[in-house]
């Protein structure tokens, strides 16, 4: 009877424990995971705002009249280097060397490494980012100045980063355990800089004697840039704590049920060995996502009571943070709102090259005053859903309503080198679909919608725009304004599809650019200068559209 008390026992808690040490050790591995492109993202932006900090130096005139000229130092480029360095905590040394290998100028003054100084005399015609090999540690970027007229650089730019800056780079979140490590690796796999953490009764050991053999840790490498990697290792003495005290916590329930009587203990195994299934259950469906489906009914007042209220707890979170996730991809692009919680997406912005939509109902305020509130609130609905969908077939981000006005942008917050064709496609998508909506309005007695629409190329700022407690992702620039004014003299030229400034007419294939009649140079408001229009003819036909620029359909559909 004894037997028969304790063998169903054993047996539910063997499978119980086998599938909570799994489960345990996937969470570890996957927390490893997460650390390691945590801390591989944060040291590859830090890598990429020093090499825009040294693009912007390299193309500075200044620098290349240096490089051009016989004399060996400049005190005004000297200045503008410090003022750079003074406005770049991150950044401790700045240099423009000559194709010989010698300093032109630099803030502050001092002697390069000797790795740095002799791939730039070895002519290195690409940017490289090399450790110093030095007791002070830091890596620096070596970025060719370049002349169109030759193909050897002219000298190269130098951005030193330091020990210290690296390290905080590749800091260990607060929430790793207490025994881990991170190190950056160069491009040759060797070791730049390093972070660990280790609990006081090994604190005083040396690194080498506070490492562990591979079976004890879990390690995790990420990607960081231009063919740097980061590594995480990390112990399994958390894993290994908790496994231990499963293990005691049911050998404590062993010891106490196989001291009663064999009916109860055999009862009580059985409906254990129910109850614990139920869980894992459960846990399966939080694997596959199935939140709703995960919820287990237990009417126990046990340790196994608690674990299924927190374990239902746990599902209804979880459920609750997938719908604020989905209501978030709704106010934002799928693009932005993964950037934005994976924190790549800060207060600020970066100058990108962007094609910009901008499309406006014509007379749509005369039609607000003959329509109820309702009613105009549903029209517009439609057509922008209409809108929506003919732009995000090609890639276009919709930034923004204004009114019964609509903002796209193509190229941010992903570069595109298609984006001047998908823009173009895009305007005609949409005239098609506002073709179909005002077939039903008719169909009905409403009168039809028409609209104007500009679409302008060139340089913009896209980021974060706002303040610490509300911003929101946005462009910003003279081709956001240049669109605007494109759309609104639109109104003039009714024959006109789409109205393009040059820059976009000069990106286009020349197939489509036959298709763009010129309309001359106009004066826009808000501008000092003119802009050059070229128009895209009502009874113009755009040419299928190639497979690479359009979307698959899942990416861009609501589910």
């Amino acid at each position: 009877m004894l037997l028969l008390t304790i063998v169903p026992l054993v047996i539910a808690g063997l499978l119980a424990l086998t599938e909570s040490t799994e489960r345990l050790r996937l969470e570890q591995e996957r927390r490893t995971r997460q650390t390691a492109e945590l801390i591989a993202g944060r040291a590859r932006q830090l890598m990429l705002n020093g090499e825009q900090l040294a693009t912007l130096v390299a193309s500075m005139p200044a620098t290349a009249r240096l490089l051009a000229a016989d004399t060996s130092a400049d005190p005004t480029l000297d200045g503008h280097l410090g003022s750079v360095v003074r406005s770049h905590p991150e950044v401790d040394r700045l240099l423009v060397l000559d194709p010989q290998g010698q300093t032109r100028a630099a803030y502050p003054p001092h002697t390069l490494p000797a790795p740095t100084l002799e791939a730039a005399r070895r002519g290195v015609v690409s940017r490289r980012w090399l450790p110093r090999h030095t007791p002070e540690g830091g890596v620096d970027l070596l970025l060719p100045v370049r002349d169109a007229a030759s193909p050897q650089p002219l000298g190269w730019v130098v951005v030193g980063l330091p020990n210290e800056t690296i390290v905080a780079a590749i800091g260990l979140p607060a929430d790793t355990s207490e025994e881990v490590r991170a190190v950056l690796h160069d491009e040759a796999h060797k070791p730049v800089a390093s972070v660990a953490r280790w609990p006081e009764r090994a604190a005083g050991l040396p690194i080498v004697a506070r490492q562990r053999a591979p079976e004890d840790t879990v390690i995790a490498e990420a990607a960081v840039h231009a063919g740097w990697s980061v590594r995480v290792i990390e112990s399994l003495e958390a894993y290994r704590a908790l496994v231990r005290r499963e293990l005691l916590h049911y050998g404590l329930v062993v010891l106490v049920v196989s001291g009663l009587a064999a009916a109860v203990a055999w009862r009580f195994a059985q409906g254990l060995v129910h109850d614990v299934r139920r869980v894992a259950r459960s846990a399966r469906a939080i694997l596959r996502g199935h939140y709703l489906n995960a919820h287990v009914e237990l009417e126990r007042d046990d340790e196994l009571g608690l674990l299924a209220r927190s374990f239902n707890h746990m599902s209804r979170e979880l459920e609750k943070r997938e719908r604020e996730r989905d209501v978030f991809g709704r106010l934002v692009s799928p693009e932005v709102r993964d950037q934005l919680l994976q924190g790549e997406l800060m207060l600020g912005g970066h100058e990108v090259e962007v094609t910009v939509l901008l499309s406006d109902i014509r007379g749509f305020t005369q039609l607000c005053e003959t329509m109820k509130p309702r009613d105009i609130v549903l029209t517009l609905n439609e057509y922008f859903t209409r809108m929506t969908q003919a732009v995000q077939r090609y890639g276009g981000y919709v930034n923004n309503f204004m009114g019964d006005a609509m903002v796209v942008v193509f190229g941010a917050p992903t570069p595109d080198e298609h984006q001047v064709e998908r823009g173009l496609y895009a305007a005609a998508a949409m005239r098609q679909a506002l073709k179909e909506f005002n077939q039903e309005r008719l169909a009905y007695g409403a009168p039809p919608l028409r609209i104007g629409i500009g679409l302008a190329s060139g340089p913009a700022l896209a980021g974060q725009i706002g303040s610490p407690d509300r911003c929101i992702y946005t462009v910003i620039g003279d081709t956001v304004n240049v669109a605007a004014r494109l759309e609104s003299l639109s109104k003039q030229h009714r024959e006109a599809a789409v109205l393009v400034n040059r820059e976009t007419r000069d990106r286009l294939p020349p197939h489509l650019q036959a298709l763009l009649q010129p309309l001359g140079a106009h004066q826009v408001k808000g501008r000092g200068g003119s802009v050059e229009v070229f128009a895209l003819p009502r009874d113009a036909e755009l040419p299928p559209p190639p497979a690479h620029l359009l979307r698959p359909l899942e990416d861009h559909e609501e589910p």
